[in-house]
């Protein structure tokens, strides 16, 4: 990061010696300021207003000026997104991203912006943000919770209306989460994503802990596996190399989630966070934690070099990650909507830690499992399209998929479930991930006519792999456990129907 005394603006966390997190007139002015240096590489947007009135900016970034989605997507080059304060008490994001930008723009970074758009989103949970109080994330190691600094606060890790919105994915149930989807996400479609956090959770050295979609037999397995081959070994080594920062796989040893054993396990592989969401949506997506137990300041800086150069290897591979997610613009043909994870069989990874286990012990390291092997429990065969009535069609279509009211009558070659019974698994907590369900459910081939006011949605569209975690009855994340439906007694039929056929010429 550059020294304030050779930059402008700063940041209310700069301006404070770290002491104060900006509130969202701090991100407005910030923006303000930039905006009046009159860069032609900067396009100041927003992408709506939060329940409370509080205008969501979106920042747009290009040496062209690629400005609008259309632009952007003809021109070739990788878009990227950056997500910040999500989570309103992790604030390293939004502090880090927005100085990022005013240093790039300062020429500070090389000629990223001429082999990219960029895209910014500051302040997710505006709403959120602006609560600020020192017992939001206050330090409490004892439950692995918390974090050092801002002596002053942080907002709230939930909205106003006390939706925590990386659980909102599915569901979509917060004002904000449609507005990011309809305006940013849907319209831009990212290459790739990266969502800024900090963490809670077990005593370790990594300044910064990083993941990929956990939803690998969902969506296509290839970004995901690029992101894990070639995009973060590559900026690991960078990171350290530049800037002498451990960072690794995001995790907490086992016995901090109550396991028996050793080993270090990532979170859940539930599309309700957006990581996973993302991944069945076939593009690249970048999970980052920096580690709440270092003082705010390192927090930051951690943060925005991994930023850094994150977007230097996007700079450097541009063409190569055009084309990936060009070859991969349709779902697999046979999609998990459910998971076990295990660890990764026959080798161990090195940890960063301390003995004693406190925040001030000497430093070690331990060879422990990886708990963060995804293997798909549920695999179905992804049918042509799913039949659901027009209430569940207008929830997909609010996922960017495009849902068909047919003008005649259809006869549908289907596979309709009945209900046998609900199966929970038990969540956990250290991850906020509850108890989720699924039912058990018997599918039989039936010929039917397609009910009136029901709709279609075909499942060869890039965002397909949504529509099927959504729509089948053993969804561990799908209709039921977003809320939609009411559950279906024993022996009654699931209102969303695979479809394998359909006997009109027209349909597509």
């Amino acid at each position: 990061m550059s020294t304030t005394s050779h930059v402008h603006p700063l940041t209310r966390a700069e301006r404070s010696g770290y002491s104060e997190t900006s509130l969202h007139a701090d991100v407005i002015a910030f923006i303000d300021e930039l905006a009046d240096l009159g860069d032609p590489r900067l396009h100041v947007g927003e992408f709506g207003s939060t329940p409370e009135g509080r205008l969501l900016p979106l920042l747009v970034l290009s040496e062209h000026g690629y400005f609008t989605p259309e632009a952007a997507r003809e021109s070739g080059l990788p878009i990227v997104l950056i997500v910040c304060g999500i989570h309103a008490g992790e604030v390293e994001g939004k502090e880090g991203a927005l100085m990022l930008v005013r240093d790039i723009l300062g020429g500070r970074h090389g000629d990223l912006l001429a082999k990219m758009t960029l895209l910014v989103a500051p302040l997710f949970n505006a709403d959120g943000n602006d609560r600020i109080s020192n017992e939001n994330r206050r330090l409490d190691i004892a439950h692995f919770s918390g974090q050092i600094g801002p002596d002053t606060g942080v907002g709230t890790r939930v909205n106003a209306a006390g939706i925590n919105l990386n659980r909102d994915y599915m569901r979509q149930d917060a004002v904000e989460m449609r507005l990011m989807q309809t305006r940013v996400c849907h319209v831009w479609n990212p290459h790739l994503s990266i969502d800024c956090h900090a963490t809670n959770g077990s005593i370790h050295r990594f300044a910064l802990t990083y993941d990929t979609p956990h939803t690998i037999e969902s969506g296509r397995r290839e970004p995901i596996e690029f992101m894990r081959e070639y995009l973060l070994p590559a900026v690991t080594a960078a990171v350290k190399a530049k800037d002498g920062l451990d960072t690794f796989y995001y995790g907490n040893f086992l016995r901090d989630e109550g396991g028996q054993g050793t080993g270090w396990i990532t979170y859940t592989h539930h599309p309700r966070f957006g990581g996973n969401y993302r991944g069945l949506t076939n593009r690249l997506d970048l999970l980052l934690e920096t580690y709440s137990y270092q003082p705010f300041e390192e927090r930051v800086h951690a943060t925005y070099v991994f930023l850094r150069e994150t977007l230097a290897f996007v700079a450097l591979r541009a063409a190569e990650i055009v084309a990936l997610l060009e070859a991969c613009s349709t779902p697999p043909e046979q999609i998990a909507v459910r998971y076990r994870l295990e660890a990764f069989p026959g080798s161990q990874v090195e940890v960063l830690t301390r003995e004693p286990y406190t925040l001030e012990g000497a430093p070690i390291s331990v060879q422990v499992p990886y708990i963060g092997r995804f293997v798909g429990e549920h695999v179905i065969r992804r049918p042509l399209a799913y039949a659901v009535p027009a209430d569940i069609g207008a929830r997909l279509e609010g996922h960017g998929l495009r849902v068909v009211r047919p003008d005649q009558p259809l006869q549908l070659q289907a596979e309709i479930a009945t209900v046998r019974g609900l199966v929970s698994s038990e969540g956990r907590e250290i991850l906020e991930a509850n108890a989720s369900s699924y039912l058990d459910a018997d599918y039989r081939s039936e010929n039917r006519s397609l009910p009136p006011d029901w709709r279609l949605v075909y499942t060869g569209q890039a965002r397909g792999a949504v529509a099927v975690y959504l729509c089948e009855a053993g969804s561990d994340d799908g209709l039921l456990a977003c809320g939609w439906i009411d559950q279906p007694a024993t022996g009654q039929e699931f209102p969303a129907w695979r479809v394998l056929a359909v006997d009109t010429a027209d349909a597509d």
